[in-house]
């Protein structure tokens, strides 16, 4: 049930980042995958969301035609190109595994992930699910 881990992973980050805000709006929606993988994706993308952000900014995490968004009022990346290749980051902190992992479990998983950002204004992480909503 997408609805009770986004609400699962969303209290976790609401505890850890007490100066974000974050607002979701997602439906009773059932997905035919693997928990652990697709626990794992959310999991990184929401803490990236957290974790660099600006002072009081939000996340917003919402479903809306067979996709997963999840849209932050952070930093922005540069190079939103190469943000999956291994080692890569742009802050000292990390490794740089983390979103590679994550396009790993995607491709793994049947899902489409994209990506919009702008600089010193936001991401927005789509995750298109649909083949995950039917069996």
């Amino acid at each position: 049930n997408l609805k009770e881990l986004i609400q699962t992973r969303k209290d976790i980050i609401q505890i850890n980042y007490t100066n974000i805000k974050v607002f979701e709006d997602i439906k009773n929606i059932k997905l035919f995958t693997n928990k652990e993988a697709v626990t794992r994706v959310i999991d990184n993308l929401l803490s990236n969301a957290a974790k660099y952000n600006k002072q009081n900014g939000s996340v917003k995490i919402v479903y809306e035609e067979n996709s997963l968004k999840i849209i932050d009022t952070g930093k922005g990346i540069k190079n939103p190109k190469k943000i999956f290749n291994r080692f890569y980051k742009e802050q000292e902190r990390g490794l740089g595994i983390g979103l590679h992992i994550v396009k790993k479990l995607c491709e793994e998983l049947g899902i489409n992930i994209q990506i919009e950002s702008e600089l010193n204004k936001g991401t927005v992480f789509m995750l298109n699910l649909s083949k995950l909503t039917t069996r």
